[in-house]
């Protein structure tokens, strides 16, 4: 049986230092793919992207610098005191700023580890399923 943990969440895209649209974030997880997370940023009622990145780089970006590369997350803390995480995404073409607040990020992070403890994922992974799949010509 897969579980799932699903929220959406209030993002704000950064255009400039002080300026930022509002954008929503849909986190999903499932336990057959256990050190994935799939985030589809939504505006306007319509799915805009959908990135996948591992779980393991959003929990070790609620407390420090974490990632290289196409995906960079990392804590801050606003001018009025109110702690975000900032998500960082690149492409050869453009750079995709992004924060979300720290106690909902954490609050839906938490249903991730109680679904698929940190350390746990390999008991959760169906390998066979997944070559069966990357053989057979299809990514889900």
């Amino acid at each position: 049986m897969v579980s799932t943990a699903k929220r959406t969440l209030e993002m704000r895209l950064l255009l400039g230092p002080d300026e930022t649209v509002p954008v929503a974030g849909r986190f999903s997880y499932r336990s057959d793919r256990p050190f994935e997370v799939e985030v589809a940023f939504i505006v306007r009622g319509r799915t805009a992207a959908t990135w996948l990145f591992a779980r393991e780089l959003l929990l070790a970006g609620l407390r420090d610098e974490a990632g290289e590369g196409d995906v960079r997350v990392w804590p801050f803390r606003e001018l009025g005191g109110q702690r975000r995480v900032h998500i960082e995404l690149s492409t050869d073409d453009s750079v995709c700023e992004l924060s979300v607040r720290t106690t909902e990020l954490t609050a839906w992070l938490e249903q991730t580890v109680a679904i698929v403890p940190p350390g746990d994922e390999d008991r959760y992974l169906d390998m066979d399923t997944h070559l069966a799949r990357l053989f057979a010509g299809k990514s889900s």
